[in-house]
């Protein structure tokens, strides 16, 4: 069970806006697209940026506190799902493309990027990104990487 001063120093880093306690708040984030599969977290933590994951992450280690990293939720393994309780690390804000480095053919993205908005950004330089999930007009980045997502047009 998380401290109410544990819930209290991650509401001093990420502001309280961003982190949810309620039962029905953790309920959205207690299962994934996976089937009959749901684990409630004791806490929601939503960063804005490097900084405050860090953060996060130093006060979950000295804690033992277990930490679920998670995008959109659309995947079918149950990834993001938090089945030993602890936290669910949501990256909504951390949402930028921050490069595209063409010489080199990589993009630099936070994990919260969605994924059809990476594509967008890389045909416009005339690049592909041959990944191609089902759910791209809603999973992140950060949860294909997670996930080992590819779709069809990856093969």
């Amino acid at each position: 069970m998380i401290s109410t001063q544990t819930i209290n120093t991650f509401k001093t880093i990420v502001g309280a806006e961003n982190v949810i306690t309620s039962s029905a708040g953790r309920l959205v984030y207690s299962y994934d697209a996976t089937p009959n599969f749901q684990s409630m977290p004791e806490a929601v933590i939503a960063p804005r940026n490097t900084a405050e994951v860090a953060q996060i992450v130093t006060v979950c280690r000295d804690k033992k506190i277990p930490i679920v990293p998670r995008g959109s939720g659309t995947n079918l393994a149950a990834g993001t799902v938090p089945s030993e309780g602890g936290i669910v690390l949501l990256f909504k804000h951390m949402n930028n493309i921050l490069e595209i480095d063409e010489e080199n053919l990589t993009v630099t993205v936070q994990p919260g990027v969605v994924t059809l908005d990476m594509i967008k950004a890389v045909e416009q330089k005339g690049l592909f990104y041959p990944p191609d999930p089902s759910s791209m007009k809603i999973s992140t980045m950060g949860g294909n990487i997670n996930e080992n997502s590819g779709g069809l047009r990856g093969l």
